[in-house]
């Protein structure tokens, strides 16, 4: 039986599960390489590789592999931080998803110099901290901020001066990071496939009660957008990205975006992520649009992935869906007695997650214990059905247990 890798760094994605069960209902090998041996995922795969990311080579994930006897029709990634990874797999391999035009999405100073050169952008961006001039700014490393991994928004000289002392403290010191003028404005997001070098969008998100301070996902994020400027920022997006698609070249690639709009008709790209938007985002686009993002995400690993046609009753006209993610905001253990089913049977819920025993080591990340997605009439309905699942949630916070003494 034919082989998929599939790459994983976080121990809590739920992304990764469904790529699972998605390669596994095709009638392929699921093979799981992650960095932790535990890894909760691993039972559900024909065979896990164990891959310290930061620390060990190419060579020496190749040299696994044979050991496995693994030869690999295709590679699955949904992070940023491993993107290099699938490229150089993809190529060792000969592989779909080793274009040349993806290396520009490996950094995302690479991304703000590209939009500049194409006359995309013309936000302020330094690499080197010592160069920047202007506040308020947001602070981010280049390479790997997933679940706004390290991400501040930071007001003058001091705060800049703050956040490197953290990162010293953390020892990582030496992270490259990006710094950009702070534009004021509604967040969004927009999710869809590119094919041969077209972009096309299947879901925009207004991120109504957003965190501007840490750039946290808060409240509920709304789909489709409610305000004007939003819409407007939606439609000028679109266009940059098909225009960045174009150029680059891509090509069986999914990319979840994030911008800004102010109310006086600036649109700022902010990120381009080379996957699916993570938690509920899978559930709101196969409602929004009928198509299955994972499901696409591994057409896409084998080069096979068509745009399909609007099909009858693929959409829901008319209704609303939110998006929620809660987040805990202290360290410890998170021992919650509410279950998937107790949620998924209130008014509205169409999909939902929950972690019992998730564990917030560092609060330099988003620690997103539950998820869920609720649809509609209205958005003071959603709003009522949103308020409704969180109060059934039931959870308690334990402390993390002491260190083993030398």
């Amino acid at each position: 039986m034919e082989s998929v890798l599939i790459l994983s760094k976080w121990i809590y994605s739920s992304t990764v599960a469904l790529a699972i069960d998605r390669v596994r209902a095709r009638g392929l090998r699921p093979v799981l390489i992650s960095a932790f041996p535990d890894d909760r995922n691993r039972d559900k795969c024909d065979d896990h590789v164990v891959m310290d990311w930061n620390g060990e080579d190419l060579p020496t994930l190749i040299t696994r592999l044979e050991q496995h006897e693994i030869v690999p029709i295709a590679v699955v990634n949904q992070v940023e931080p491993l993107i290099g990874w699938q490229i150089a797999i993809a190529a060792h391999y000969g592989l779909p998803g080793a274009d040349a035009g993806r290396n520009v999405l490996l950094s995302k100073a690479r991304v703000r110099e590209h939009m500049r050169a194409l006359g995309l952008s013309d936000i302020r961006f330094w690499t080197d901290p010592a160069q920047v001039d202007y506040f308020p700014a947001v602070i981010k490393p280049t390479r790997e901020s997933a679940a706004s991994w390290l991400v501040r928004r930071v007001d003058g000289p001091a705060d800049l001066v703050a956040y490197q002392k953290h990162l010293a403290e953390i020892g990582l010191a030496d992270t490259e990071l990006i710094i950009e003028e702070y534009l004021p404005g509604t967040e969004f997001s927009v999710d869809g496939p590119v094919v041969g070098g077209r972009y096309h969008p299947v879901l925009a998100i207004e991120k109504t009660d957003h965190d501007h301070t840490r750039h946290h996902d808060a409240g509920i994020l709304v789909s489709p957008p409610q305000q004007d400027h939003v819409r407007e920022g939606v439609r000028a997006l679109i266009e940059t990205v098909d225009t960045v698609s174009a150029d680059l070249h891509l090509d069986q690639i999914w990319l979840h975006v994030e911008a800004r709009a102010t109310e006086d008709g600036r649109m700022e790209l902010l990120e381009i992520n080379p996957r699916p938007g993570g938690g509920m985002h899978p559930a709101a686009i196969r409602e929004v649009s009928g198509i299955d993002p994972i499901e696409a995400v591994i057409s896409m690993s084998l080069g096979e992935f068509a745009v399909p046609q609007p099909q009858p009753g693929s959409t829901r006209d008319g209704r609303f869906v939110g998006l929620v993610y809660v987040e805990v905001h202290e360290l410890g253990i998170v021992e919650i007695s509410t279950t998937q089913d107790d949620v998924r049977a209130l008014p509205g819920v169409i999909d939902v997650e929950v972690i019992d025993g998730f564990k917030v080591s560092s609060l330099d990340k988003e620690n997103f214990f539950t998820c869920f997605a609720v649809t509609a009439d209205s958005v003071s309905q959603l709003r009522d059905r949103v308020e409704t699942v969180m109060s059934t949630l039931d959870y308690r916070i334990t402390p993390l247990p002491e260190p083993l003494a030398a």
